[in-house]
């Protein structure tokens, strides 16, 4: 193939095992759309300038889009001979129409700025397709929640018995936690979309070229404005990675819950059938293995976090090939956090939920001790701690009974009380029996974001209406890239038309 287009400096190709080692070609097949378009953007703002004459300029677009319909077409084979795939494709186009036109294509750009829009262009989609499976997630949370407003269930603190609260309240708890999820995506995303474009190797570029334009037609919010940090930088790689590394241990939480309350021991919920695996010896065994995976998928990803930050940790200011080696745990990160959400979605939208189970866990435990001690607050006009102390009496004195905190009488209220007040509490017949009912427990429990029924049936409601806000967020930001690919494409059509688009 003769010579590269890169290494006219040195009289020797890499040997074939060094060339493999020096490739990004693999890893660079993820951007080859977005390479093309980012050369289009550049050599059109190249042409308006006057730096390329039209002739040329159309050469140039018609070549690259020939190059997408190959690649489209699944006629892109790309070895270790090409050094990236910024190197192939410009070496097509070449081959296509000559290196007088051909060579003009990368005119006031380096491959360091070059791979960093590339980069970031592909970033901000992977971030807007993993918002969209966030959302689809929180809606699947929020339509099981509404089935199970009323449906008790034990909350834990300590891997013990706590309060009595809802399967709903629990669902939304993590309803919470991914909008925080997609707030942190979204916020990340600002930063992913400035254009690098134009800052040159490092230090900028003496031909004259427009930032602006380029921004314009790739859909930039901003730009990456200093010309060393627009092509060195990988802090909006590594910002990608964090948000996505929180959001898997939100789902690893949940997936450690379910994959508990799905054994018989607790009976809680059970895998639909296409969730579950079964065991290769064991014919009784359903197993939630996709809980599991997800579980261990977090890992995959708090890997690329890790490694994205040791790869930078040693870099100094400008570019160095190590940072060829962030575009991969970028992927990995991106593909596994997506499809652990898309996974997730399919779990809680087929979910079975055993509610008499849940209720029977419920059912004679202590976990009513705070509600005596608060209703006695209420009632009696104690003070909390005098009241925490008289229920800690009971609750002993109820085990060493082998009996359940509803069992005990008012009578063994007062005469607890005196032994340990030092003085009698009488509180109505019925009183006891009252504070250690379950869904009264739930009743009286009227404080912001609580369990009870209403607080949670408002909860939803308020996040369906936050659900939509999102939606619409992430409509408006696919809505302006769409807006710049039509753009770009359209301005490309008009060229190859040989008509000067309009601008403005």
């Amino acid at each position: 193939m003769g010579v590269s287009l890169f290494r006219e400096r040195l009289a020797r190709e890499f040997d074939e095992r060094t060339a493999r080692f020096h490739t990004s070609v693999v890893e660079d097949l993820r951007i080859f759309e977005e390479d093309i378009d980012g050369t289009e953007a550049h050599d059109i703002m190249l042409h308006e300038r006057g730096v390329i004459p039209l002739d040329a300029l159309k050469l140039i677009l018609r070549a690259l889009e020939e190059v997408r319909e190959e690649w489209r077409r699944g006629e892109v084979r790309i070895g270790a001979e090409f050094e990236d795939i910024h190197e192939y494709i410009e070496k097509r186009v070449i081959d296509k129409i000559g290196v007088h036109a051909g060579g003009m294509l990368h005119t006031g750009r380096s491959r360091n700025d070059q791979v960093a829009v590339d980069v970031r262009m592909r970033v901000r989609e992977e971030i807007l397709e993993t918002a969209k499976a966030v959302l689809n997630l929180i809606e699947a949370l929020l339509r099981k929640a509404e089935v199970h407003v009323e449906t008790l269930m034990m909350l834990y603190t300590h891997g013990q018995h706590a309060q009595v609260g809802t399967f709903s309240h629990y669902l939304m708890a993590y309803a919470d936690a991914l909008i925080r999820d997609y707030q942190r995506l979204m916020d990340c995303y600002g930063r992913v979309n400035m254009n690098p474009l134009g800052a040159g190797p490092v230090g900028g570029t003496s031909i004259e070229i427009d930032r602006h334009r380029t921004t314009e037609l790739l859909g930039f919010d901003s730009i990456a404005e200093n010309s060393i940090d627009a092509t060195s930088s990988r802090d909006w790689a590594i910002e990608a990675s964090a948000a996505c590394s929180i959001l898997m241990s939100n789902l690893s939480r949940m997936a450690s819950d379910l994959t508990e309350w799905s054994t018989r021991e607790f009976g809680y919920i059970e895998l639909a059938d296409e969730y579950s695996s079964s065991s290769s010896i064991m014919p009784q065994k359903k197993n939630p293995s996709t809980l599991e995976l997800i579980r261990g998928k977090s890992a995959e990803v708090f890997a690329t976090l890790l490694e994205l930050l040791t790869m930078v940790k040693g870099v100094q200011s400008g570019y160095y090939q190590d940072l060829q080696g962030t575009k991969p745990p970028l992927w990995r990160c991106f593909d596994s956090t997506r499809t652990s959400l898309e996974v997730m979605a399919g779990i809680i939208s087929t979910l079975k939920v055993n509610a008499d189970r849940m209720a029977e866990a419920v059912k004679g435990s202590f976990t009513y001790a705070v509600d005596l001690a608060e209703g006695l607050v209420s009632e009696a006009g104690l003070s909390f701690r005098e009241s925490y102390r008289l229920v800690a009496a009971l609750v002993r004195e109820a085990i060493d009974r082998g009996i359940s905190l509803s069992e005990l009488e008012a009578g063994d209220l007062a005469e607890a009380s005196a032994r340990v007040l030092g003085r009698r509490i009488e509180v109505k017949g019925d009183f006891i029996r009252m504070v250690t009912d379950p869904y009264g427990s739930l009743l009286r429990r009227r404080s912001l974001g609580s369990p009870n029924p209403r607080e949670v049936s408002r909860m939803i409601q308020e996040r369906k209406g936050k659900l939509e806000e999102l939606r619409h967020i992430l409509a408006e930001r696919r809505s302006k890239l769409e807006r710049s690919r039509k753009l770009l494409r359209g301005t490309v059509a008009s060229y190859l038309e040989g008509n000067e688009p309009k601008r403005g």
